[in-house]
């Protein structure tokens, strides 16, 4: 079962609207923390030009991949293991 966040299903809209002006002459895009893979998916279906690698801890990788697996779109890589709570500011 894929997760699902409605907060991600109202704000990614708006969210997109930045980064399409923001990522105009990027290639690739190391989403940190993907969460549920909602915005991914949203995001890489709507920039196709971008690669968006999708990072987060281990134990949301099983949901993110739900999403990409149901997406199927060449941009979107699988989850990589990045934990920023080993990381201490």
């Amino acid at each position: 079962m894929k997760p699902f966040s409605e907060a991600c299903e109202e704000n990614k809209a708006p969210i997109l609207q930045i980064l399409q002006r923001l990522f105009t002459h990027h290639r690739t895009v190391l989403e940190i923390g993907s969460g549920t893979g909602q915005h991914a998916v949203h995001f890489a279906a709507a920039m196709p030009e971008l690669i968006w690698q999708t990072s987060d801890r281990v134990e949301n990788h099983s949901g993110i991949q739900a999403w990409l697996d149901e997406a199927v779109l060449p941009n979107l890589q699988d989850p990589i293991t990045l934990d920023m709570a080993r990381y201490p500011v």
